[in-house]
């Protein structure tokens, strides 16, 4: 369980929008999810979240409205993922979940299965977000993306022609893999970051990286090249990795330069195709066109457009307030940046409406709403997950509640 329990009293778990804009901690769960389609394969995955407060299995943090994008990142040959330590440690406090299967680690990996476990891996997840019973419900955006390195990279594009609803692609010295990356290439539409290193040659970019870039039928993609890089600083070091870089020239940037300028370049852009934000666009073309160390392809036309002008900062926000430890009652807050009326309703998981509150004619700013754990005929309602909606406001994600008595 990822939710605090406190007998006879209201506790109050995830599914809200965050008013702060200071970074996320990193929550941490391994699920050990099972595709049922494949024959029962197992498909353990790490999956880290933006949370409060740092550690296994803690609550997910109050999400902003649209809710926290997923993204699948699959791992290179023999490299495990708790060698992509910055990826996760790069994105979750920025308001993403990060989801590593740790599946296909052995010396004859499948690379279409671990494309297959990473499509599913984002797909568990968005239904996690609509499971009341899960720890990630209301939590999950509808958005996506789906990355990784090396053959992980390659498996991301065998992973978006599986699944054709992911919303964008992103990798790390992609490479070539069987069935082939750069044929599944030509099937992708979705935006698209291809990231190569200029001294790479486990996968040089041209021959792994370029061809990719030339096949996708992407409306927006982007290929970055950071001069002075190599492949295995994608990751944290590997030995394994290491070996296979024997007779390559050594970078010229540190391993640390390499992941922060990769990062630097990665989080504007997931932040315009996966939240809506277009501002981050232009910060992305910025930093494109102002980095001595990248050079860079592009093709893009209207797909830039998408989205709205900001979809993490709305104009109405639904959350809910501290709560006293002696207190028996939940504190719904409206953040709202203009008047008027107020409709909030609790739900039962089954979409029966139990109780209304209603605050009217009311001014912009911050108001609260109490509710006592009580049905519109004062009768106290049972043990279970709950849903308060802003009626007046069905854009705004609903708050979950859950009752112990």
């Amino acid at each position: 369980m990822m939710t605090r329990r406190v007998a006879g009293m209201l506790a109050v778990t995830v599914l809200t929008t965050a008013i702060s804009i200071s970074a996320y901690e990193i929550g941490h769960v391994t699920l050990n999810l099972v595709d049922s389609a494949r024959d029962d394969r197992p498909v353990p995955t790490e999956v880290y979240y933006p949370s409060d407060v740092p550690g296994e299995e803690v609550p997910v943090a109050l999400p902003p409205e649209a809710g926290f994008p997923v993204l699948a990142f699959g791992h290179g040959f023999v490299i495990s993922v708790d060698d992509y330590r910055f990826v996760w440690e790069g994105l979750v406090p920025e308001g993403y979940v990060v989801a590593l299967p740790r599946t296909e680690t052995g010396l004859t990996p499948s690379h279409l299965d671990l494309g297959l476990d990473l499509a599913f891996a984002g797909n568990e997840l968005l239904a996690a977000g609509e499971d009341p019973a899960s720890p990630f419900f209301g939590a999950i955006a509808a958005t996506r993306g789906v990355g990784g390195h090396s053959m992980g990279g390659g498996a991301s594009f065998l992973a978006m022609a599986s699944a054709p609803g992911i919303t964008a692609l992103f990798n790390f010295a992609a490479a070539e893999t069987s069935p082939s990356a750069i044929a599944a290439a030509s099937q992708i539409t979705a935006p698209a970051l291809l990231f190569g290193g200029s001294l790479d040659c486990v996968t040089p970019p041209p021959t792994h990286q370029l061809p990719m870039y030339e096949a996708l039928n992407s409306g927006c993609r982007t290929y970055a090249e950071l001069q002075g890089a190599s492949h295995c600083q994608f990751a944290e070091y590997n030995v394994w990795c290491n070996l296979g870089e024997l007779g390559c020239p050594p970078p010229t940037m540190s391993r640390d330069q390499q992941h922060q300028l990769t990062l630097g370049l990665l989080r504007p852009w997931l932040d315009h195709f996966l939240c809506g934000d277009l501002d981050a666009w232009a910060e992305f073309q910025a930093l494109l066109a102002s980095q001595p160390e990248v050079s860079s392809l592009q093709d893009c036309g209207a797909a830039v457009a998408a989205g709205s002008a900001n979809r993490r900062f709305p104009d109405v926000r639904l959350t809910v307030s501290s709560r006293k430890p002696a207190s028996s009652q939940a504190n719904f807050v409206v953040e709202s940046r203009v008047g008027g009326t107020f409709a909030l309703s609790i739900y039962d998981v089954s979409g029966r409406r139990l109780r209304g509150l209603t605050l009217r004619q009311s001014g912009a700013g911050r108001h609260e709403f109490a509710w006592d754990g009580t049905d519109d005929r004062q009768r106290p309602v049972a043990t279970g997950c709950y849903l308060c909606r802003l009626d007046s406001h069905p854009a705004c994600a609903p708050v979950r509640v859950l009752v112990i008595r």
